[in-house]
């Protein structure tokens, strides 16, 4: 099935509150603040599939009625361009074999992407430092689904989804909803999920989203901060994620076990894995302090945001908004 939307990065929900990323251990979840910025809806003016669209558009995933939408049809065509300049239409415009590739302020972010985040960020921590970088490199901002009902209607805009608190969604996820985010991926997806909230539940659900890959997060808490600094995780497989990644933090996450490939341990501990499932992806982090502030601005030994650069990049279909990312300064 040909699908996704050029969106990016503004944490809003399409079916509950509006709310921004970021996390933290030791956590009960929350509800997450920040970005409120329009909700889904259809396309603007003219025909095409339904996207992101500004507060009040159509939510069907072909309408043509969504206020203050832009044109972002959800099918892709890898042909079709007349040499022009690329811009984000679906459509290869330049003929150089990447639809949508576009990345005007050239920081290592398409322009084009389009991203939707599941659950809520923690409540422990301050900021929301990876949501305004998000929002500073995208046209349309994330959509946050929060507790919405997945189905493949809901789910074919995205090219990325970011899994975070799940404890919160009041439910456990059915096994059609399972199912319709399984091939979702099946079908060029990418997934990744965070946990470290401390909540049961936040596991018991993302683990059922998880079962179909036979990947999954162990039961035991692992590698707890003894002072204000992180965990750092230093030992990396080489993977198109880690590329010029030599450190980020853990806090009080969880082990990563089952059936994929090895990115990251310590101490014995796998705390990443990566999976190619169909055309999609799935990455499965054993942690959350990837999204807090303290990380981005204060360890200046921790790669963060090349790691989200990197993360994006591979869980993005191969064939569509792929752009460079800059060399580290």
């Amino acid at each position: 099935m040909k699908r996704h939307l050029p969106l990016c990065l503004v944490l809003l929900t399409a079916a509950a509150s509006a709310a921004s990323m970021g996390a933290c251990s030791s956590d009960n979840g929350g509800d997450t603040g920040g970005n409120t910025s329009g909700t889904p809806g259809g396309t603007g003016p003219g025909t095409g599939s339904g996207g992101a669209g500004g507060a009040g558009g159509d939510t069907s995933s072909t309408g043509t009625n969504g206020e203050g939408g832009s044109l972002l049809p959800t099918t892709t065509t890898s042909s079709g361009g007349n040499g022009t300049p690329e811009v984000c239409d679906g459509i290869d415009n330049d003929n150089d074999g990447q639809i949508d590739n576009v990345d005007v302020g050239n920081d290592g972010i398409c322009d084009c992407l389009s991203i939707a985040t599941l659950g809520v960020k923690g409540n422990a921590g301050v900021g929301d430092v990876f949501a305004a970088w998000l929002n500073d490199r995208s046209d349309n901002g994330a959509v946050n689904l929060n507790d919405a009902v997945l189905t493949p209607q809901l789910l074919a805009p995205y090219q990325v989804i970011v899994a975070q608190n799940l404890s919160q969604i009041g439910r456990a996820y059915s096994a059609e909803e399972i199912a319709a985010l399984q091939q979702w991926i099946e079908e060029g997806g990418g997934l990744i999920t965070l946990i470290g909230y401390a909540s049961p539940p936040e596991r018991t659900n993302v683990n059922s989203l998880l079962a179909p890959f036979n990947v999954g997060y162990d039961a035991q808490p692992i590698l707890p901060k003894t002072g204000a600094v992180t965990i750092p995780i230093t030992e990396w497989t080489a993977h198109p994620t880690t590329v010029n990644v030599t450190a980020v933090g853990f806090d009080n996450g969880y082990a990563v076990n089952g059936d994929a490939e090895v990115i990251a341990t310590k101490e014995g501990l796998v705390v990443a894995r990566a999976k190619t499932i169909g055309d999609g992806h799935l990455f499965v982090w054993g942690d959350e302090w990837i999204t807090f502030d303290s990380e981005w601005e204060s360890l200046q030994n921790y790669q963060v945001e090349q790691y989200w650069l990197n993360l994006i990049k591979w869980l993005t279909r191969e064939t569509e908004c792929q752009v460079d990312i800059p060399d580290p300064q």
